[in-house]
């Protein structure tokens, strides 16, 4: 499980260098962020729709996240979550899901084969490489680990390079398919901040509950709230 102070720290990595950015995106209100440029968004975070970033190639790690209606009830609905990379300047980019998920035929469609749409200001195509993140061992994922295989195998590089995403505001909504593309040559790709991803290593599911435990008792009561309201909404059926 994650510790609970990199939260904190994720948090002020995304405030500081808004001024400098030129990309701005927007998530459609479906769809929710998890990792940006190599970091694992904390959870009082995940759920914010608009991210600065600086001009360049930038990756995000998002997913669809929604309620559906079954008979009379509705389940939240949260798919893969797919990398997304792309590179783009001076653009207002909005990011939605290809088409309307509403019911749970939809549902099923999308899981196989779900991609989102990137538009820009003046309503063109953002053009991205979209692929659904693999999931590694272990009872609970780590993103950033996974992502940081899944861009070894890709021959994506993470650059040494200041790069911030902030999250603000609300979300906005945004049409139009984006191409999925593979590119051949290693694409570099600055960080918020230089991190250092640690070797996985195995932990059994019984020894993953008791290191969530204590994680939860670490926290502060406001903090516990908002990770039980969390796991709530993420609870697997």
């Amino acid at each position: 499980m994650k510790q609970i102070l990199k939260s904190v720290l994720v948090v002020g990595a995304l405030v500081p260098f808004v001024a400098n950015a030129e990309v701005n995106v927007t998530l459609h209100k479906d769809v929710e962020a998890v990792v940006v440029n190599g970091e694992e968004l904390p959870i009082t975070v995940m759920g914010k729709s608009q991210f600065s970033l600086e001009n360049g190639t930038n990756q995000l790690v998002i997913r669809l996240s929604k309620l559906i209606a079954t008979g009379s009830e509705y389940e939240k609905f949260k798919s893969d979550p797919l990398v997304v990379t792309f590179t783009s300047e001076d653009k207002e980019i909005m990011i939605e899901p290809t088409r309307q998920i509403m019911r749970e035929a939809q549902v099923k469609d999308f899981k196989q084969s779900p991609s989102f749409t990137m538009t820009d200001q003046s309503g063109k195509t953002v053009s991205s490489q979209q692929n659904v993140l693999p999931q590694g061992p272990g009872f609970l994922r780590d993103y950033e680990k996974e992502l940081a295989r899944f861009n070894e195998k890709q021959g994506v590089v993470l650059g040494g390079a200041a790069l911030t995403a902030s999250a603000v505001a609300n979300a906005a909504e945004a049409s139009a398919p984006s191409n999925v593309q593979k590119t051949s040559e290693p694409t570099v790709i600055a960080p918020q901040k230089q991190v250092s991803i640690q070797p996985a290593q195995g932990v059994s599911p019984e020894n993953s509950i008791i290191l969530m435990q204590a994680d939860f008792l670490r926290m502060n009561p406001e903090t516990q709230k908002q990770f039980l309201q969390w796991a709530v909404k993420n609870v697997r059926s």
